[in-house]
């Protein structure tokens, strides 16, 4: 059993996101255990969207960051960039991201909050750098048995920073080339894997996907829009369209929505809220956005050590589209059942009573 070293340098005059409640406990050091070989991905793909590169960077690993999405922390930096994008609910039922980046890494990410205990069953197959605040210490216990590298804030600047024009607990920012660096210099840091199957033939049996509206919880409603000039979905946040900082916009060639038991965990944080808790394990019922097209499907994920699949009626793996993937843990109900494939549309129904 090896053990992971964490990256962390402590340097003195940067104001930690440890001091505050959000991140009780210190950096985590991951081990690697029960962790199956990374799949190799295609010579010419990268490894996490499947898009085409010359350029896959097969010896670079996955970095994660806990991105924050509460009011204060819009427009989050760098969230366009990201490969795969996790939604989670956090106390208050806000959510929060966990965002993996690889095929590009933006010098300017967050803002950056702290970890979860689902995080461990998102992040555990990755073996990927964590870029985040801090945990709670059973948080930070879960974690540290699992296949990561944390980057804590001790390692200061230029890797974390705090920005001047956000408010206070909102400005953790990162550096994610100069973290990579960081955790380059350790050694055993693993490869990206590469999961996922993709293709651009859509599967069959897909009904209308255009647009789709997800209830994280009363407090937070995520929506998608299929953009089909460019082929991929828009993200909305409470009915508005989602910013980042810069040019960018989001889009995501494949929304996923896992339903799953989402409820009331430990208790409690500085607000007396209870900790959220979610399962990211076993299977269920999931929806798959791409193409503008919806497919009713099912998700398994056997373990904590284990990627997440998508499979058909039959078991069959469902393809991604290449592209970046958003991934949503949501409760059940969450979206609304999908139209008959009969059902008249509502323009249609509109024709009829005129």
């Amino acid at each position: 059993m090896r053990i992971r070293t964490t990256a962390c340098v402590l340097v003195s005059g940067l104001v930690l996101a440890a001091c505050s409640s959000d991140a009780e406990a210190g950096p985590i050091r991951g081990t690697v255990f029960d962790r199956p070989i990374p799949e190799e991905a295609p010579a010419d793909a990268f490894p996490l969207t499947g898009e085409p590169t010359d350029d896959p960077r097969f010896d670079q690993p996955v970095v994660a960051v806990k991105i924050e999405n509460t009011s204060s922390a819009r427009p989050q930096a760098g969230l366009d960039a990201a490969d795969i994008v996790y939604e989670e609910i956090v106390e208050g039922g806000v959510t929060r991201f966990a965002a993996l980046f690889h095929s590009e890494l933006p010098a300017e990410v967050g803002p950056v909050r702290s970890a979860r205990l689902v995080d461990a069953d998102i992040l555990g197959p990755w073996g990927s750098l964590l870029v985040y605040s801090g945990a709670r210490e059973d948080v930070t216990s879960t974690l540290s048995r699992a296949d990561l590298i944390g980057l804590f804030p001790d390692a200061g600047p230029p890797a974390y920073s705090r920005a001047p024009d956000r408010p206070g607990s909102h400005d953790l920012m990162a550096n994610l080339p100069v973290a990579l660096e960081v955790a380059g210099d350790l050694p055993d840091v693993t490869p990206a894997p590469a999961p996922f199957t993709f293709a651009e033939e859509v599967p069959e049996d897909g009904t209308s996907g255009t647009e789709l509206e997800i209830a994280m919880s009363s407090a937070s409603r995520t929506g998608w829009e299929y953009d089909e000039d460019a082929g991929v979905y828009r993200r909305l946040q409470d009915g508005e369209p989602s910013v980042v900082t810069g040019d960018g916009v989001i889009g995501a060639a494949n929304v996923v929505v896992i339903l799953t038991d989402v409820g009331p965990g430990g208790c409690c944080d500085t607000a007396g809220s209870r900790f959220t808790a979610t399962r990211f394990d076993g299977e269920g019922d999931a929806v798959l956005l791409r193409d503008g097209q919806r497919f009713d499907i099912r998700w398994r994920k056997p373990s904590a050590t284990r990627h997440l699949e998508l499979v058909d009626a039959s078991g069959t793996v469902v393809p991604f589209r290449p592209g970046p993937t958003w991934i949503h843990l949501a409760p059940f109900g969450a979206v609304p059942e999908p139209a008959p494939a009969d059902a008249p549309s509502e323009a249609a129904s509109d024709a009829d009573a005129g």
